[in-house]
């Protein structure tokens, strides 16, 4: 009897383990939500007040949120107008930088690591397991 009583534990701790797994799985995909309307709200901001006000400075942006992470995708000039210096023939020439992927990406990065590593509670799990 305490054999099956010990396998009855496992077999509840197994379920409990993989209902945490997909509460986990949800809340990571909360948090990158989050985050992926925060940078794009926080880049719309800063390219609009910087007058970057052409549609293509905003089309080529892109966010994926899955239960794994955020994938974020940009053009190029996104990043060449973040850069301070430029190469050229000539030399190394300082140029006016728009921070509009470094240090936003970065800002949020580290909120989201914060969110992740002690915003799983039980308070949190409990609203997940109500949206079922």
């Amino acid at each position: 009897m305490k054999l099956e009583l010990s396998e009855m534990d496992l077999l509840d701790q197994r379920d409990n383990n993989g209902h945490d797994s997909i509460l986990k799985k949800r809340f990571i995909q909360s948090v990158m939500q989050e985050a992926k309307v925060d940078i794009d709200k926080a880049q719309r901001n800063y390219l609009s007040s910087r007058g970057f006000e052409a549609n293509d400075w905003y089309d080529g942006r892109g966010f994926t949120v899955s239960t794994d992470g955020l994938e974020y995708t940009h053009l190029k000039k996104h990043r060449f107008v973040d850069m301070k210096t430029r190469r050229t023939k000539e030399g190394i020439k300082k140029k006016r930088s728009h921070p509009i992927h470094n240090r936003i990406i970065w800002g949020h990065y580290n909120n989201i690591i914060k969110e992740l590593h002690f915003g799983f509670t039980e308070e949190i799990k409990e609203k997940l397991r109500n949206i079922d």
